[in-house]
């Protein structure tokens, strides 16, 4: 990730578990991002069956970032795992909108976002 991305992993809830990125989601971030993901994911177990990312803090996102949050999601469900996006940022947002991915990444319920765009 750029020097000055963050990826964060809490339990949320015990059946949710919440992972949070800021900074700049960019090619620089992709591996740390993959490898941050998949180690909460292999330390997940059947009491935390659902990964929400937290896109909220994200302040660049381009077509790699988004290509890693694809990956995550894919890793999330071939695991077995439920994903979704929870909150985006403006920048997380437009991405997602502009290449149609919104609507895959958001989950079953249209919540508002930062800024108060849906998702």
């Amino acid at each position: 990730m750029g020097n000055d991305t963050v990826l964060s992993t809490a339990a949320r809830t015990p059946l949710q578990t919440r992972h949070t990125v800021t900074g700049d989601l960019d090619v620089a971030a992709v591996h740390r991002l993959r490898s941050g993901f998949a180690a909460a994911l292999d330390s997940s177990d059947v009491a935390r069956p659902g990964l929400d990312l937290d896109l909220g803090g994200v302040t660049f996102m381009d077509a790699a970032g988004l290509g890693a949050v694809m990956w995550c999601r894919q890793h999330a469900l071939r695991a077995g795992f439920a994903c979704v996006v929870d909150e985006a940022s403006p920048a997380a947002l437009r991405l997602m909108k502009l290449t149609g991915t919104h609507d895959l990444l958001r989950g079953f319920a249209a919540a508002p976002l930062a800024g108060g765009a849906p998702v």
